[in-house]
């Protein structure tokens, strides 16, 4: 059975979507946990940590319920 969506993988291009619908362009540098946790780099190099939150299956900033939010 394949995944319902895209997997996060290495080197792969991201979106950081903000609260109000501002977005930032991000990219994959670490897979934790199994791929439930994920880690990226924003346009300034700074490393920014996103977990999967099981009740909305997105990926969020850690340790913040609603936003910013991982696309990828």
């Amino acid at each position: 059975m394949r995944p319902t969506r895209s997997l996060p993988a290495l080197g792969a291009p991201a979106r950081i979507w903000h609260f109000g619908g501002e977005s930032e362009p991000a990219t994959i540098v670490e897979l934790r946990d199994g791929g439930r946790a994920i880690v990226v780099a924003d346009a300034s190099a700074e490393r920014r940590e996103f977990t999967l939150r099981r009740a909305t299956a997105a990926f969020v900033a850690r340790g913040k319920q609603h936003s910013p939010r991982l696309e990828f």
